[in-house]
């Protein structure tokens, strides 16, 4: 197995591994007879179980948003860790609510007006207080985050409110006179993760201008490589962004009168290449209007950061490989293919709707005929062959056995040719991913 295929499965151990220590010095505290004694007892050691729990999860989720290189590498690529962070931050969100559903019942069990006063901010004390407010600034975060489709835009600006959220949770824990406090080992554990959750919010949110690797170019040319595509390349006015072929950007435009949101693309030149060049179809309000304007770009500056991603084929054990590229998802195969050796055995798939949308299509021939066997591509149109299907990849590649595969396309067909291929028997570790779905 290759060495980035081993740290790519350290993340999650590592994330569990973490989160367990704090509940086992918590459960080491004291006999479990004397926590679940009585019902009292047992809600009240319940809701402080996943009350510790709630802060862990939480200061993992905002450690995540870090985009670190060492951190990637253990999930196996950015779009890998923003999963984790989004199933974190949903894990936060339950282990919150619970922690305040125990003690709400535990409470029921005295009063049933301290019961319903627990839940208001300021009818309790300081510290409870705190618990609160970051309890219900998290609900409205996490509901906006899951079950409301807003801008990117407004979506972005809600997470920077993730700290001062995460700020009232933190107080609480400090404050609060419970396990937290009379165990010297778990406080200090829980304030170092707290700080260190801090530290990554003001470094990625509120000072990323000081801190993440950002890079100003300048576009020297912009051109149509298909219906409703632009390709735009770009030069560096100081230093040169270092990429590895199939990485991706975050991109933000400083052209007058347009956003300056940053946007992830897919780097889709070679990593030797003079220039730098992104890809960009016409997907959604952002890239409409990016589109539109392609013609006043020319000799705009652009400040771009990363680079980012782990999606590149030479990083996976075998060298026999299946590549799906759907529609502008060929960005990431456009940019490794002229890194393909001899010794290499590839088939690139490429599904478009229409054979208009075809990007490249004479550089990838030359390409195919160039590598001498070891490369070549295989064109889907579905208005004319209909839909690429995992039994097709099969027979056309003569059998998927020792074979990776790298998938890169509209999230639907991902995750229908996904399920397909492990229908066939194929491994999960076999098959790799890039997505990001911002338009």
């Amino acid at each position: 197995m290759a060495k980035y295929e081993t740290i790519a499965r350290l993340g999650w151990p590592l994330l569990i591994t973490l989160s367990v220590i704090p509940i086992l010095m918590w459960v080491l505290m004291m006999p479990l007879d004397e926590r679940f004694g009585n019902v009292y007892t047992t809600l009240g050691s319940l809701g402080k179980v996943v009350g510790i729990a709630a802060v862990v999860s939480y200061s993992f989720n905002l450690i995540l948003t870090t985009r670190l290189g060492f951190l990637e590498s253990l999930f196996g690529g950015l779009n890998k860790m923003f999963i984790a962070h989004h199933v974190i931050g949903g894990l936060a969100l339950c282990f919150a609510l619970a922690h305040s559903l125990f003690l709400t019942l535990r409470l029921t069990t005295v009063s049933f007006k301290d019961a319903a006063l627990l839940g208001i901010p300021g009818t309790t004390n300081l510290a409870t207080t705190f618990g609160v407010i970051g309890l219900w600034g998290l609900v409205i975060l996490m509901i906006l985050t899951f079950y409301v489709r807003l801008p990117y835009a407004i979506w972005l600006l809600t997470h920077k409110f993730l700290g001062l959220v995460f700020l009232f949770i933190a107080l609480h824990i400090i404050l609060i006179s419970s396990d937290t406090s009379h165990n010297l080992a778990l406080k200090l554990y829980l304030l170092a993760l707290i700080g260190v959750a801090m530290v990554s919010f003001v470094y990625r949110t509120l000072l990323p201008r000081f801190f993440s690797r950002r890079y100003k170019y300048r576009i020297d040319s912009v051109r149509s490589a298909a219906p409703g595509v632009i390709r735009i390349t770009m030069s560096p006015l100081a230093k040169r962004l270092d990429f590895t072929s199939g990485q991706f950007i975050f991109i933000s435009f400083r052209t007058p009168g347009f956003s300056r949101e940053w946007h992830p693309f897919s780097i889709s030149s070679n990593s030797q290449s003079d220039g730098l060049s992104i890809t960009i179809k016409n997907l959604g309000q952002y890239t409409s209007t990016l589109t539109k304007i392609a013609s006043g770009l020319l000799g705009q500056e652009v400040m771009l950061e990363g680079a980012y991603g782990k999606f590149y084929f030479r990083n996976f054990h075998s060298k026999r490989q299946v590549w799906v590229a759907g529609g502008i998802g060929v960005t990431p195969f456009l940019s490794m293919i002229p890194d393909i050796t001899p010794d290499c055995k590839v088939d690139l798939y490429y599904s478009v709707k229409t054979e208009a949308e075809v990007i490249d299509l004479a550089i990838l021939l030359e390409w195919a005929e160039a590598s001498q066997g070891a490369f070549r591509v295989i064109f889907f149109v579905t208005d004319r062959d209909g839909f690429l299907t995992a039994e097709r990849i099969k027979q056309i590649s003569g059998g998927l056995d020792n074979t990776e595969l790298l998938l890169c396309g509209p999230p639907p067909m991902m995750r229908a040719l996904k399920g397909q291929l492990k229908g066939l028997g194929i491994e999960n570790k076999l098959i790799h991913s890039e997505e990001f779905a911002l338009t």
